[in-house]
């Protein structure tokens, strides 16, 4: 593993992308850093060219200069982990189908996942990338929800044709049936997708929600030990609070007591347990020795 190996890297810019062997050096486009690349992945926007112009030079409206953001086309994603075979890559791919088959396209960022031959000094490598779909709207912080006043102030920050009290019944309603397909997941499964880091569930303009972190998908386990991610995240545990403050405090459902997945998962002592872990996560990912 050379230092230059993109995988390896802590940072990696536009221009970097535009030089990859594998990347077609087109005009058109241009491959901007986007702000939640992190752990498992880089991410770019995929905007073109013209509408990057029109941010820093604008375009006259009814004669008044307006400077709109770009859009983005896809989000490119190179993903950090190393493979030996195809077939290492296709378990990866295929717990997102996992998600897809119970999910649905409504609800999860749909993602065109491709094969890379990554050239670095002389030396080939397999690469997994994929092109997402982007999803517009706001972040909907589960930490931060206390209730359908959270959904409506969200809803009324983003423009939309339809009415705000519509929208609000549609994203009660879509949560309802994304909690339900959550579960269904589950079940048939014994795996739940990390819900719980922030920016991970974008709640859209007209009241639909996503999960647009589609490669991070735990195993239950019903015992005393509390599992890890990959990176040594409680994703678990941390996305089952997730799931339940979804229910609880949105959909207005009382489970604490009677669902036997909350009443293990939500005992004091293990809540504590998890939070100890996540602060030592977060320490240790924050310490500038661990850094690229």
């Amino acid at each position: 593993m050379t230092l230059t190996d993109i995988r390896n890297q802590a940072h990696l810019s536009g221009e970097d992308v535009k030089k990859l062997n594998f990347i077609k050096d087109s005009d058109r486009f241009v491959f901007r850093k986007f702000y939640r690349s992190g752990l498992r992945s880089h991410i770019f926007e995929v905007v073109r060219t013209g509408e990057v112009h029109q941010e820093s030079a604008g375009v006259v409206k009814d004669g008044i200069r307006i400077f709109p953001r770009a859009v983005p086309v896809k989000m490119f994603r190179i993903f950090r982990s190393r493979f030996t075979s195809k077939e290492d890559i296709f378990f990866e791919i295929k717990r997102y189908k996992t998600l897809l088959d119970h999910l649905g396209p409504e609800f999860i960022a749909r993602s065109e996942e491709f094969i890379a031959d990554y050239r670095d000094g002389g030396t080939s490598r397999l690469l997994l990338c994929g092109l997402q779909e982007y999803v517009a709207g706001e972040i909907l912080d589960p930490w931060r929800l206390t209730g359908k006043e959270n959904l409506r102030a969200l809803l009324s920050s983003m423009p939309h044709e339809s009415d705000l009290e519509t929208r609000l019944d549609c994203a009660v309603s879509r949560i309802e049936t994304f909690v339900k397909r959550i579960r269904s997941l589950m079940a048939a499964s014994g795996r739940i997708p990390d819900l719980a880091g922030i920016g991970n569930l974008i709640l859209t303009p007209e009241g639909g929600i996503k999960l647009v972190d589609i490669n991070n998908i735990v195993k239950i386990r019903m015992n005393a030990y509390i599992p890890m991610d990959d990176k040594g995240y409680p994703a678990c545990d941390v996305s089952i609070q997730v799931l339940h403050i979804l229910e609880t405090k949105l959909l207005g459902k009382d489970l604490s007591d009677s669902d036997p997945l909350f009443k293990h998962f939500l005992q004091p002592r293990r809540l504590k347990q998890v939070k100890s872990i996540e602060r030592e996560f977060y320490r240790t990912l924050n310490n500038p020795k661990n850094a690229g």
